[in-house]
């Protein structure tokens, strides 16, 4: 599998990062994605408490929506909303009559949090976007829709990432994105997604590595010890050409 830095991506797709501010994203961070550290551990004590863990996710969703003009999304996994956001202020900030459609079982117990986020984000992403509380695999079953991009980012264990895999691979029309893909010297208990990830057969499929390469890193991991990213298969019928060219 061929791999790639997220800033070479960026280049590659003719996205420029002249085109964001990263206080836009910091500031979903802030709401959404920022994390705290256990207070016994060294970089809490040598570095801070709070951290933002990879926020080039969102810079990467947007960019795609932007220079792919892409309007129909399918997110498993919503969290916190995070990547769901940058989705919706992308085809905000370009104008693209698009639908984020964003699965979730939990998403009844967070209504609280989701709701005291409508004071403090912009209208017109809520109008971008379609929450909907169930399993992947139930949703998936029962709609044939397709989407230009679909990104899975749900339950991260073996069966569910095959599952989601399996009832996704004939649904997307432009770009599949896999979240958390750990090298092997990153294997995580109960994130599986590298397992699956490689099993799959497809020359598209790239490594995009992330994670505070672009953010500032607390840690101060050189780029080459960088064990993390998420993994970006492309459909045939998608030729670059036919759309950096516009830019």
């Amino acid at each position: 599998m061929r791999q790639i830095h997220i800033k070479q991506k960026l280049d590659e797709i003719g996205f420029s990062l002249d085109r964001v501010s990263l206080g836009d994203f910091d500031q979903i961070g802030e709401l959404t994605a920022k994390k705290t550290r256990d207070p016994s551990s060294d970089l809490y004590k040598e570095v801070g408490c709070f951290f933002r863990p990879n926020y080039e996710r969102g810079i990467l969703l947007h960019s795609l929506i932007t220079t792919f003009n892409i309007s129909s999304v399918l997110e498993i996994g919503t969290g916190r909303g995070y990547a769901t956001f940058c989705m919706a202020k992308a085809m905000s900030d370009l104008g693209i009559a698009g639908k984020i459609t964003t699965v979730d079982p939990y998403l009844d117990q967070n209504q609280e949090f989701f709701q005291n986020l409508t004071s403090v984000t912009p209208k017109q992403w809520w109008e971008k976007i379609d929450f909907i509380c169930g399993k992947s695999e139930d949703f998936l079953r029962e709609t044939d829709s397709q989407y230009e991009l679909i990104y899975i980012d749900g339950d991260h264990r073996f069966g569910a990432v095959s599952k989601d895999w399996e009832l996704s691979k004939d649904r997307y029309t432009k770009f599949l994105l896999f979240d958390d893909y750990h090298l092997p010297s990153k294997k995580q208990k109960d994130i599986d997604c590298a397992a699956v990830i490689d099993m799959i057969e497809d020359d598209s499929k790239e490594l995009i590595i992330m994670d505070r390469r672009i953010f500032f890193d607390d840690r101060r991991i050189p780029d080459n010890e960088i064990d993390y990213g998420q993994v970006l298969l492309t459909h045939e019928s998608v030729k670059l050409d036919d759309y950096i060219l516009d830019w």
